[in-house]
């Protein structure tokens, strides 16, 4: 991915927001000393999401990434709720946390496929009229 044309921020950043029932959107900027040290392979080239439930931090799931890729989309848990992602990166062969995002609340339990199916309200205004 080619680098981002904006300046860098200040701090780094973890964002978690929810998409639809089904999934989570997480985006994460560095900052440009946190920027550097992955240009100069202090860290590997990839970094892991990982997804908790906020409650009582039960591991999700885990999404892997390049760190320059700046966002990702992670599943939803079967049992839902306010979520929190962390962002890992590997150095000297030992993951390392760097980030902690904020808490999301899931809009609904993830269920069955159709039942993710997504549709604007715009959609479901026409549907019903």
């Amino acid at each position: 991915m080619p680098e981002l044309s904006s300046p860098l921020p200040p701090e780094d950043r973890l964002v978690l927001l929810p998409k639809n029932p089904g999934t989570f959107f997480v985006f994460w900027r560095f900052s440009e000393s946190r920027a550097d040290l992955f240009r100069l392979a202090s860290f590997s080239p990839e970094i892991e999401l990982r997804l908790s439930c906020a409650d009582d931090r039960t591991p999700a799931s885990s999404h892997r990434a390049q760190w320059q890729a700046g966002r990702a989309y992670l599943p939803v848990p079967e049992r839902g709720g306010n979520c929190s992602a962390a962002l890992y990166a590997l150095r000297n062969g030992a993951w390392e946390r760097l980030l902690d995002s904020n808490q999301a609340a899931a809009p609904a339990a993830a269920g069955a496929a159709g039942d993710r199916a997504y549709a604007s309200l715009e959609f479901h205004k026409k549907a019903l009229s």
